[in-house]
């Protein structure tokens, strides 16, 4: 008899487990946000540079292009680079752009462009895209 008090007892007791308030709804999902940019091996290239730019639009692609090779032009009129503060740079403005409609981004770098194509170019760089 002891034993069918215990499991009317323990039926009991998962019922009303059961019973009560309704649980709270879970909250949904939040959704993923963009991807993180890529983080490509130093030193930066203009290859490397274009990676992490991705599919953003054209004049997107041709600032991380031209910030290379006013990179490169640095470089060869004895200015250090700091390759892994362009990479960072560049990953920011990735994870800006993206963001934005992909018109919002094409005028944002087209404007990034413009104003790095009026910088002065020595003429040791006179064959970098830069100007």
């Amino acid at each position: 008899m002891s034993i069918r008090i215990t499991a009317l007892a323990m039926a009991v007791l998962f019922g009303l487990t059961g019973c009560g308030e309704p649980a709270a709804e879970a909250p949904p999902p939040v959704p993923a946000g963009p991807p993180s940019p890529p983080s490509p091996d130093l030193p930066m290239t203009a290859v490397r540079a274009r990676e992490i730019i991705g599919d953003l639009p054209l004049p997107c692609v041709e600032m991380a292009s031209l910030k290379m090779d006013m990179a490169t032009c640095g470089e060869r009129v004895n200015r250090p680079i700091d390759h892994e503060a362009l990479r960072t740079e560049l990953r920011d403005l990735r994870w800006t752009l993206q963001a934005l409609t992909p018109e919002e981004a094409r005028t944002q770098c087209s404007a990034l462009v413009n104003e790095m194509r009026t910088q002065p170019k020595p003429q040791v760089c006179w064959d970098l895209g830069n100007g």
